[in-house]
């Protein structure tokens, strides 16, 4: 073998080092990845589960809300008849009072 094969042979086993070193790399960064890699069924039944509770949660808050409208209209509704009534009683008076 002459210098110039010898040579050629030293960059190839240099570069065939840098290959092997870089997919040495890439295997280590691949197990890593790997190790903390959701499969996209997990995912996929992660958000369904998800966006069930936020369903269930937006109907119950809009069942609370409408529950809690009815009971404060229906409270209002009586509070206000009532003062009606309170009123026309001193209305009443007054009118008696003044007028008598």
């Amino acid at each position: 073998m002459d210098k110039q094969d010898i040579e050629r042979l030293a960059k190839l086993e240099a570069e065939i080092k840098a290959m092997r070193d870089l997919i040495m790399k890439m295997d280590n960064k691949l197990d890593t990845w790997n190790k903390t890699f959701i499969p996209r069924d997990e995912i996929n039944e992660m958000f369904r589960s998800r966006d069930k509770e936020i369903n269930e949660l937006t109907q119950n808050l809009e069942k609370f809300r409408e529950g809690s409208t009815t009971k404060w209209e229906q409270l209002w509704s009586k509070s206000v008849w009532f003062l009606i009534g309170i009123l026309g009683s001193i209305l009443t008076i007054l009118l008696k009072e003044t007028l008598g």
